[in-house]
């Protein structure tokens, strides 16, 4: 793959895509204009407009995300609270009553009717306490698997690590088990597609569902955890500016250097 490839991205995905991943980058641009560029911002000004509309879309892309992590909390405080309702069993009866009841059958003689009913006690003793161990693990494991399901809920597709040094992993030259296409050949040139793995498996990124992606004739879109949207393949990074950007509309270097200004 070129860096000559030219991508329409009017044409690629439902989803509107934009000039940078987030709405800083996008805030930067438009003050670099107005500072250095004034002229170029009144003549051209449909520049400018464009980006405004990206922060408008990115805003409420950002906005439905909270919204899922603020249900995703509502759930998941009404399962820890019901994790503090599971009584948790008296272990260690049942290891007194097991070892008084192993003395008594080590006798080596024919218990007697006492001795017998007592040792069916010890018995149903231990039983309530497996009982009561079996219900605790139960409820634990119910519980615990709802939390799992809120979780994936709120993950979907988007590859999250804990530990973000994972994310150095190279991004699949094969089919995943859910049968997602091979993305080998739509991944940018170098350094580009090392950056751009590291978002996706660290999830700052992921790509949207499969019927985004056949609307741009199966080119794989990926979406920002800050609202950007950018077709895989055109995907680039600036150090410059610290920001990915579509590969036909590069960032000016001097992005950031009107960022505190507020003259």
């Amino acid at each position: 793959m070129t860096e000559s490839r030219s991508l329409d991205q009017q044409t690629l995905s439902p989803e509107r895509q934009t000039r940078f991943s987030d709405v800083c980058g996008t805030l930067d641009e438009i003050k670099r204009m107005l500072y250095e560029q004034p002229e170029v911002a009144a003549s051209e000004s449909a520049q400018l407009i464009a980006l405004v509309d990206d922060v408008g879309a990115m805003l409420p892309r950002m906005s439905m995300r909270l919204q899922e992590y603020e249900q995703f909390r509502e759930e998941f405080l009404t399962l820890a609270a019901s994790l503090q309702t599971v009584q948790s069993p008296l272990r260690q009866t049942a290891g007194a009553e097991a070892s008084s009841l192993t003395t008594r059958l080590a006798g080596g003689r024919v218990l007697s009717a006492e001795e017998r009913s007592e040792a069916i006690a010890w018995i149903e003793a231990i039983r309530d306490v497996a009982s009561n161990l079996e219900k605790a693990l139960y409820r634990y494991k119910e519980i615990t698997l709802e939390i799992g399901r809120v979780y994936h809920a709120l993950k979907g597709k988007r590859g999250w690590v804990l530990d973000e040094t994972e994310a150095q992993t190279a991004l699949g030259n094969t089919r995943d088990t859910e049968g997602e296409p091979d993305l080998a050949q739509w991944l940018p040139v170098s350094p580009h597609r090392e950056r751009i793995l590291r978002y996706l498996h660290a999830g700052r990124a992921h790509l949207l569902p499969a019927d985004a992606a056949s609307e741009g004739g199966g080119i794989p879109i990926i979406e920002f955890e800050d609202g950007g949207v950018i077709p895989l393949p055109a995907v680039r990074w600036s150090d410059e500016v610290g920001n990915f950007y579509p590969v036909d509309a590069p960032p000016h270097p001097r992005g950031l250097e009107y960022r505190d200004r507020r003259d």
